[in-house]
């Protein structure tokens, strides 16, 4: 379970606000892809863009963007895969979607983050300009 141990010690300082706690559980060249046709798809290289990806997310939701439920994890040799739902308001409502969350892991550190969205319509809806 050491990975495991390691993606949730960086969510646990990621969503307490702790950036710098954060950014220390992640390798200097970490890459996040995210899917869909959204504002957020894309690939994004090295902590700064990391980091202003998740900064833009939350702006795009109005800093109503949070973890309501992390469902599942399953762990193999060099990964730890997280089945999570997550919510955002819209329109004075919140909604929630489901997504997988792929970690590989370098050397103790988190290289890379691939998300799949389960309902990829609703966050491209959620998450356009």
């Amino acid at each position: 379970m050491k990975n495991t141990k390691i993606a949730k010690s960086y969510l646990k300082a990621a969503y307490s606000n702790e950036v710098e706690k954060a950014k220390s559980y992640l390798s200097e060249n970490i890459m996040l892809r995210m899917g869909g046709k959204n504002a957020l798809a894309g690939t994004y290289k090295g902590k700064d863009e990391f980091f202003g990806a998740f900064g833009k997310m939350l702006e795009m939701s109005n800093y109503t963007y949070k973890m309501i439920e992390q469902i599942e994890w399953l762990e193999g040799k060099n990964r730890t895969i997280l089945m999570t739902i997550e919510q955002v308001e819209k329109n004075g409502k919140e909604v929630a979607f489901e997504r997988v969350v792929d970690y590989k892991i370098e050397n103790s550190l988190i290289s890379e983050i691939t998300i799949y969205e389960a309902q990829p319509e609703k966050v491209d809806i959620l998450f356009n300009l």
